[in-house]
């Protein structure tokens, strides 16, 4: 039996409903296959999205916030596009979960499949639902995290996808961009849940989002892609553009014809490749309605120079036929991060690889050495030059034979990680207006710092000052109070993290306790809602302190009490990490606490009546039921007539209610103690009879059949781009 490993990974890959057409266009750009039109928004240079205010379960409030706005940020940095996302920042959108609207453009954490969309078992981590005309024109975009089914991070804990990373690649599709053939490019399809480098755009990104809107009109490169000897036309290659110094700066698809446009490139001189979309993208990762031809070798151009804004006619780029070589896999973690400065270990899986084979990247100052060949991977160590430009450089392969295969974009030359060593001072009121400094290593222009929900951009109004590659400025805004990283993000999508380095303060407010009262021998749950609860906030009891204290969010805490004196109201302090107190009264008494464990029936109609029996442990005489109250404050309800059985049973009969989950509540009306069953009732409405009346309605005439609706002008269809994560089996001798 052969050695199979198993590795989880993240596939993004476009569903359309429609049929195959025939597609033309320059960068590759989500379509509907029906016609192939290119899906495109109207008016660009306003396109409004919504972060919804709700987040991620996974994160502490309000830090996905700072993510998805450095998301956008990455799509509006392209100045050459007329593309903008403007947040819609107003109450009433950021509370809104209504993505199914077209009012607002949601940006949005689904924790509960209430969209359907992430069924137990999907595998989707995220998903972008497009809603556009047959004629390509965009109505509605939004995108969606499966929050019930994957973690996610803004701090790289393991395990975690990227949030940022993540959204900067949905935000392209809902841009109108399908995935790319470059393994560094923000819109690859794959990436591990370790790789945080899609977060920044590349090159070939930035020149669709630029070919898609452009601001105005720049110098490409025309051509097209044949056979040597027949001269027949390659459809579906893969065609980039290298500059003088390896950096890939642009790339596309051949059409039907074999065609190619390479859109809004700067003047300079390049060298233009094709190279199979087989390996590790392939046509199954693009939409449908596109011809991937895979049965030719990877080929080199000559030189070609673009100059102001004209068009460079480069002719037909003759290729080879097709070989056994290949390098890379789905499998290897894309793009290969390699730091100026430094050398770094890297292994590329294919095909071929084996001895008489050699290696070489796009940037001839770049050295590779350690080179160990096997069949099915190569292992190798690439040294990087200090002062060498950022970028995306190809790695190519050569047999004895002379065969070639080229990985476009294989490798993503970023600087080293920022380091925060210091920030003075450490702590400041939340409402802002403290000067900040921090002191570290490799901060460069352009980087941003991110402190709890807020985002400080470098050179921005409001932001903060690259100083010196050592130091940074800023003067805090108000921001959600607490214990933060102080994060410095450079342009690239690296960072760096100082973890708790700066306290947010505020003083904690409490708005109710639940219950008011517990039992003496400890072990009452209580729970405290309000504001300002930060992780570090402890609560004391009469001056004991409870270990067993959560803070659930900045608006809730959990506590387990412990052994009190009977007798009260004592002090119940919630206080905050810098010593600030909040006050509240609770009692201890000698009974035990009552506890509501189950309901039977837990589904009943909203008129009432019926009656429902109570399971539990220490129930006695007198005990009240509600239902319908606040799990969290025991406050509101309808009360329901009681009846004693046992010390664990109670019988109720229903009062009339509202439809919908509720919670029920019994309370000793005496002590106070209580206790909550949250969503302990299934309430359902009377069936409704149908009556006459009303007006009537005729559904327009419109095609009759899939193939006539596909075709009629006008009618809306749905594109859905997803993430999906899933397990992907390969072979280390075959792969």
């Amino acid at each position: 039996m052969r050695n199979q490993t198993s590795k989880i990974r993240r596939l993004a890959f476009i569903l359309l409903l429609g049929v195959s057409a025939t597609w033309v266009g320059a960068h590759v750009r989500l379509i509907y296959s029906g016609n192939g039109n290119a899906l495109y928004w109207t008016a660009p240079q306003s396109i409004s999205v919504v972060i919804n205010s709700d987040g991620s379960d996974d994160l502490e409030d309000q830090t996905h916030v700072p993510a998805l706005r450095n998301a956008v940020d990455a799509w509006n940095g392209v100045t050459g596009s007329r593309a903008r996302l403007i947040e819609n920042t107003s109450t009433q959108a950021q509370a809104s979960r209504n993505w199914s609207s077209s009012q607002y453009h949601m940006m949005l954490f689904d924790e509960d499949n209430s969209s359907g969309f992430f069924p137990p078992g999907s595998g989707i981590v995220a998903v972008t639902p497009l809603t556009f005309f047959t004629t390509g024109q965009i109505i509605d975009a939004d995108v969606l995290f499966n929050g019930g089914s994957f973690n996610f991070t803004t701090s790289s804990e393991s395990g975690g996808f990227d949030v940022q990373d993540v959204a900067t690649h949905e935000l392209g599709h809902l841009l109108g961009l399908d995935h790319s053939g470059c393994a560094g490019a923000t819109m690859y399809p794959y990436v591990d849940p370790t790789v945080i480098l899609h977060r920044s755009l590349s090159a070939d990104d930035a020149r669709g989002i630029e070919s898609v809107y452009p601001v105005s009109q720049k110098g490409s490169i025309k051509g097209s892609v044949r056979r040597a000897g027949p001269g027949s036309v390659v459809k579906g290659a893969w065609v980039g553009a290298r500059d003088s110094q390896g950096r890939l700066v642009g790339a596309a698809l051949t059409n039907s014809t074999g065609n190619f446009t390479l859109s809004s490139m700067p003047p300079g001189t390049y060298r233009v490749y094709a190279t199979p979309l087989d390996y590790p993208v392939s046509a199954s990762n693009l939409g449908a309605g596109r011809t991937i031809q895979t049965d030719f070798e990877s080929t080199l151009s000559s030189t070609i120079t673009v100059s102001g804004t004209s068009a460079t006619n480069m002719g037909s780029l003759l290729v080879g036929d097709d070989t056994l070589l290949s390098l890379g896999r789905p499998s290897d973690d894309y793009p290969l991060r390699v730091s100026t400065g430094e050398t770094t270990p890297l292994l590329v899986r294919g095909a071929g690889l084996g001895n008489g084979v050699t290696l070489e990247a796009s940037d001839p100052s770049m050295v590779i050495s350690n080179v160990v060949w096997l069949s099915s991977r190569v292992s190798f160590k690439l040294s990087v030059p200090v002062g060498s430009p950022l970028g995306h450089a190809d790695l190519t392969v050569t047999d004895s034979g002379g065969q070639v295969s080229i990985l476009s974009a294989a490798l993503e030359v970023t600087p080293p990680d920022p380091q925060v060593t210091l920030v003075s001072p450490s702590s400041g009121s939340s409402t802002g207006s403290v000067g900040l400094t921090l002191i570290g290593t490799g901060f460069r222009a352009g980087a941003r710092v991110v402190i709890g929900d807020q985002v400080y951009v470098d050179a921005q109004p409001g932001g903060c000052v690259v100083a010196s590659d050592t130091s940074i400025t800023l003067t805090t805004r108000a921001s959600i109070p607490g214990l933060h990283d102080v994060t410095v993000i450079d342009a690239s999508g690296v960072e760096g993290r100082r973890v708790g380095a700066y306290l947010a303060q505020a003083t904690p407010v409490i708005n109710s306790v639940f219950p008011s009262s517990g039992v003496s021998l400890g072990g009452t749950v209580l729970t405290l809602t309000g504001q300002n609860f930060v992780t570090g906030c402890q609560v004391e009891i009469n001056g004991v302190n409870q270990p067993q204290t959560t803070v659930v969010g900045l608006s809730q805490i959990s506590v387990v009490t412990e052994v009190g004196v009977p007798g009260g109201p004592y002090n119940l302090s919630v206080i905050s990490p810098s010593g600030q107190p909040a006050n509240v009264g609770f009692s201890y008494v000698v009974n035990p606490d009552p506890l509501l464990q189950s309901v039977n029936p837990n589904a009943v109609v909203s008129a009432g009546g019926e009656t429902i029996t109570l399971h539990g442990l220490e129930f006695r005489e007198n005990l009240q039921v509600r239902v319908g109250v606040d799990p969290l404050t025991g406050t509101g309800g309808q009360s329901a007539a009681v009846s004693f059985v046992n010390h664990t049973t109670l019988t109720i009969q229903t009062p009339a209610m509202s439809t919908g989950s509720l919670a029920v509540l019994i309370q000793d009306p005496l002590t106070q103690q209580a206790s909550v069953l949250p969503a302990a009732l299934s309430v359902t409405g009377p069936a409704q009879e149908s009556v006459g009346g009303g007006c009537g309605m005729i559904s327009p005439s419109g095609p009759t059949t899939w193939t006539g609706l596909l075709a009629g002008t006008g009618w809306i269809l749905v594109l859905v781009a997803w993430f999906a994560h899933r397990k992907r089996r390969w072979d280390p001798q075959l792969a």
